[in-house]
C-alpha cells in the first residue's frame, strides 16, 4: 500500500507544475522549464539514493526520501505562492527525492520475498499501484476545479498521499524488524 500512496501523489506535481507556474504568474517560457528542472533533479535522485540504500538499508532510504517529499510539498510548494526561487528549489529537491521513490520501490519489494517469488510479488504490487497511478492526476484535477483553480487543495492531496505512503512504509519496516529495532536495523 505504501507504493500505491506514493505513486498516487507522485505524478500530481509532475503533471501540474507547469500549469501552477502559469497560474501563479511565472512566465510561460520559464513555467515550461520547471518540468525540465524537476526531471534533472529526478535523474540524480534515481541514482544516488541507490548507493545509500546499499549502506543504510533500502527501506530506511525509502522512508527518508518519502519523508523529504512530504516535507518539500508541505514546506516549499504549499506556501510558495508563485515565488520563482522557492518553486525552482522545490522542483530540484522534490525531483531528487521523488526520483528515488521510483528506483527504490522494486528493491524494497524484492526485500520482502524470496528471489524465486519476486516476479509474482512485483507484478501483484504494481497491479494494485497502477490504480493509484491512473487515478491520482484526475482526482487532483477535480480537486483543482473544486478549489476554483487554486492549487492549495491539489498540493494538500499530494501531501496526504505522501503521509499515507510514509506511514505504510514505516509499518512494513516495523512488521519485519519489530518495533524495538525499527530505527537501529539496516533494512
Amino acid at each position: 500500500m505504501s507504493i500505491f500512496f506514493i505513486e498516487w501523489g507522485l505524478f500530481v506535481p509532475l503533471t501540474y507544475i507547469i500549469s501552477y507556474g502559469l497560474a501563479e504568474g511565472i512566465s510561460t517560457e520559464f513555467s515550461y522549464q520547471l518540468l525540465a528542472i524537476f526531471n534533472a533533479g529526478s535523474f540524480f535522485g534515481r541514482c544516488l539514493p541507490g548507493f545509500l540504500a546499499d549502506r543504510l538499508g533500502r527501506f530506511n532510504t525509502l522512508i527518508v526520501t518519502v519523508a523529504l517529499c512530504l516535507i518539500f510539498n508541505a514546506c516549499l510548494w504549499l506556501p510558495a505562492n508563485g515565488n520563482v526561487l522557492v518553486v525552482v528549489v522545490y522542483c530540484c529537491l522534490f525531483g531528487f527525492t521523488s526520483g528515488s521513490n521510483i528506483s527504490l520501490t522494486p528493491v524494497c519489494v524484492g526485500q520482502l520475498c524470496k528471489t524465486e517469488h519476486y516476479g509474482r510479488y512485483y507484478a501483484m504490487s504494481y497491479t494494485i499501484v497502477s490504480f493509484g497511478t491512473l487515478t491520482g492526476v484526475p482526482i487532483a484535477g477535480e480537486i483543482l476545479s473544486l478549489c476554483g483553480g487554486e492549487y492549495w487543495g491539489l498540493i494538500t492531496f499530494t501531501i496526504c498521499c505522501y503521509a499515507a505512503g510514509l506511514a505504510c512504509a514505516i509499518a512494513v519496516k516495523v512488521i519485519h524488524t519489530g518495533w524495538r529495532d525499527v530505527w537501529r536495523s539496516i533494512y
